[in-house]
Parts: C-alpha cells; structure tokens; sequence
C-alpha cells in the first residue's frame, strides 16, 4: 500500500513532467537551430581530435550511464528511508 502511493506520486510526477515538453515535431531543425547544431559539431570536432570517435562515443556513453545509475540510487535510496520501519 505505501509502495502503491510511492508509485503513484512518481508517475503522476514524471507525467507533469512530460506534460510541459514542448511538441517539437513540427520545427525545422536547420532552420532555428542551425547555429546552435553547428557550434556542437565543432565542439565534437575538437573531441575527435583528440580522441578517436569509437572511444569518445564510448566514454560519453559512459559517464552518461553511471551519472545516471547514481540518481536512480539516490531516488531509490531516499524512497526506501522514507517508509517507516525500513532501514
């Protein structure tokens, strides 16, 4: 039961969240973006520089993952202390 109402606060959460993305299917992307798009290709560019695109790919990956596996710990760590009785 308090799993449930733990469910059901996140899920409506993430749907209000949701809710104020903007519809984004009817841009041109080249046409406003097109400055901001080129400054990141450039940004990439220096990257490949540096480092081949395999293994810069595979390090952004990376840290995107683990940086994310930590808030998912977090979320589930703070859950868990919240209920009561649970160590």
């Amino acid at each position: 039961m308090i799993l449930e109402a733990v469910l059901k606060v996140l899920f409506s959460a993430i749907g209000f969240v949701i809710g104020w993305l903007p519809d984004l299917s009817g841009l041109d992307p080249l046409s406003e973006y097109s400055d901001a798009l080129t400054t990141f290709v450039d940004f990439l560019a220096y990257g490949f520089l540096i480092f081949p695109a395999k293994l810069f790919f595979i390090f952004i990956g990376n840290v995107m993952f683990w940086l994310g596996a930590q808030m998912v710990w977090a979320v589930v760590e703070w859950v868990y202390k919240k209920i009561p009785g649970v160590n």
